[in-house]
């Protein structure tokens, strides 16, 4: 009986070292600040061919065309990075705000038809760029683990704001016309992302992390967001 409680006590002061060990090395309660680095993904679909269409029309002056070929070509993903700052309360809870830069997207699209006013055949380019940013709002439950590790999942909101600007190029015999446009679309989505964090001392951290901003409603632009990125943080308790 003598060596059970002997053991159970050596059990349970090596449980409350080992705890009292990843306490003493855990992010500091309080006040923090952080950037984050990584790859981004944007769910862009481009110039369609309604807004192909419309471009043409504004370059031209008229409807009196058809759109006999059409291809549109976009890229999604890139380099994106986030800076963000919050306060943690315990060992376990923290909100947090942020602002994340998405990649900024090559637009292109080309066409080709009969122009019924003029009786002749024309062919249109359109190039661009898109670009996406958000600010967030999320809370945070943070699980400690041994060895100066941790678990956390968030969940909140994020407010996008995407901006395009293209120009296209209509040419045919005789004539080359050109026209300009831009746009701005904001969304609110909500947004939530799971991290693994590693603590190298009470007041400097990283972590891994995956998040998603989804797309709720029936959106044209701005469509859901993936983001897997770096982070350093420094904490100030």
């Amino acid at each position: 009986m003598a060596d059970w409680k002997q053991m159970a006590a050596a059990a349970i002061m090596s449980g409350a070292l080992l705890m009292s060990g990843t306490q003493s090395h855990a992010a500091q309660p309080g006040l923090y600040l952080g950037g984050q680095l990584g790859w981004g993904n944007v769910t862009e679909s481009g110039v369609s061919r309604g807004d192909m269409g419309q471009m043409i029309n504004e370059a031209l002056g008229y409807g009196n065309f058809t759109v006999t070929n059409f291809k549109g070509t976009t890229d999604e993903t890139g380099f994106a990075w986030r800076v963000f700052g919050g306060y943690q309360i315990g060992y376990h809870w923290a909100a947090e705000i942020g602002w994340t830069l998405f990649p900024r997207l090559p637009i292109d699209a080309y066409a080709s038809g009969d122009d019924h006013t003029t009786g002749l055949p024309y062919q249109a380019g359109t190039s661009g760029t898109f670009k996406t940013s958000a600010f967030d709002l999320v809370g945070k439950y943070i699980y400690p683990l041994p060895c100066c590790f941790n678990l956390y999942g968030k969940l909140g909101l994020a407010y996008l704001t995407g901006r395009s600007n293209m120009s296209v190029n209509v040419s045919e015999t005789g004539l080359v016309a050109t026209a300009d446009d831009s746009d701005i679309t904001n969304r609110l989505y909500p947004t939530g992302g799971i991290g693994l964090g590693y603590d190298f001392r009470p007041d400097i951290s990283m972590d891994l992390s995956y998040t998603r901003i989804q797309r709720v409603g029936n959106s044209h632009q701005l469509g859901s967001m993936d983001l897997v990125l770096l982070a350093m943080a420094l904490h100030f308790g």
